[in-house]
């Protein structure tokens, strides 16, 4: 294990958001890139792997904007090391579990990096608290700029660039937003919500991206479709859609308040009660409760804790955090002590 340090800083994107956009926990810009003097990853061997992470690091030296970075190279990860970089959405599920030879570079607060060698051989990314679409798309172009200096990106004038998956071909970006939709999970409009998303052509994930399920009432709203349209129709399509989610999860959490405030009150004490006085908590569960918490800060009902605070805590009880914070393996009903002990500590603090 190498990053216990890592597991305990703050994420940079984490910052609480307030105001109309409570709910919009971040915001992330992913572009795919290839080389293009190189075929895609999956069918590269490993002296080819290994040579495209020396140029994709050699560029991002030669740059301003990731030169002081962390260049980490992902063979030299053990396992909890990678679910860590995962937990904290620095790399994907797959590549968490890919073959070696892949690479990430991380920047500043955690907000900015380069996976390599996953799909493709460049995802860029950038992650920013709150609804910051226009703002992450800025910094996350800048640096495309930056790369396209030192790398020659696959481009064809018909089709864009050039991707692994035709369905990043085009403008290669996802655009996404993670929310906190507590109301539409408590009234059962969740479900709906999410088909009336993807009818309109548009993502909804679990809490770590595609492959993982929704937990905690927390999704992930990102586009599908990246042919054939501009960037910043992507993302003006995307802040749109979020708008009216928003404004759902707005009147349902008016409806609960004016019609249910009893049961309410009664949902966020009994979640206080559990988190505070249990002996062993999984993370689900966990984030099931901390989501009633959430929902109890919203409404007013919950005044000694700040969101950011909460933020910090749901990084922090994650499978890998805690073995990391601890400098060893656990087995998952040993995680599951040291997570309620983690959690009683932290809340109790703040009574």
């Amino acid at each position: 294990m190498r990053f216990s340090k890592l597991a305990s800083n703050d994420v940079g994107w984490m910052s609480a958001a307030d105001g109309e956009n409570s709910c919009v926990i971040s915001t992330r810009i992913r572009l795919a890139r290839n080389l293009k003097k190189y075929p895609f990853p999956a069918v590269c061997d490993e002296n080819t792997l290994r040579k495209i992470r020396r140029e994709i690091f050699a560029a991002c030296k030669e740059g301003n904007i990731l030169k002081n970075a962390e260049m980490i190279k992902l063979e030299e990860c053990d396992s909890v090391d990678r679910q860590l970089l995962l937990e904290r959405h620095h790399i994907s599920h797959e590549h968490a579990h890919s073959s070696d030879y892949g690479g990430l570079v991380l920047g500043d607060r955690e907000m900015i990096g380069i996976m390599i060698n996953e799909e493709d051989h460049l995802r860029i990314q950038y992650i920013s608290g709150g609804l910051s679409l226009l703002e992450a798309w800025d910094i996350i172009s800048k640096l495309d700029d930056e790369l396209s200096k030192s790398l020659d990106f696959a481009y064809s004038d018909k089709w864009g660039y050039l991707t692994a998956c035709p369905t990043n071909t085009g403008t290669g970006i996802r655009a996404s937003c993670q929310l906190h939709l507590p109301a539409l999970g408590m009234t059962g409009g969740i479900k709906g919500t999410m088909e009336n998303i993807n009818k309109m052509g548009m993502v909804v994930r679990g809490l770590y991206g595609e492959g993982t399920k929704v937990m905690g009432n927390m999704v992930q709203i990102s586009n599908q479709v990246t042919l054939g349209i501009t960037e910043e129709r992507i993302i003006d399509n995307l802040k749109r859609l979020v708008t009216q989610v928003i404004d759902r999860e707005k009147r349902a959490r008016e409806t609960v308040i004016q019609s249910e405030s009893e049961t309410l009150k009664d949902v966020v004490y009994r979640s206080w009660g559990l988190l505070t006085n249990a002996y062993k908590m999984s993370f689900e569960e966990a984030l099931d409760l901390l989501s009633n918490i959430r929902f109890g800060i919203y409404s007013g009902i919950m005044k000694e804790i700040n969101m950011g605070f909460l933020n910090n805590l749901m990084i922090k009880i994650q499978p890998a955090h805690l073995q990391e914070s601890r400098g060893r393996e656990m087995k998952p009903e040993k995680r599951d002590i040291v997570r309620a002990d983690l959690i009683r500590d932290f809340l109790k603090g703040k009574i």
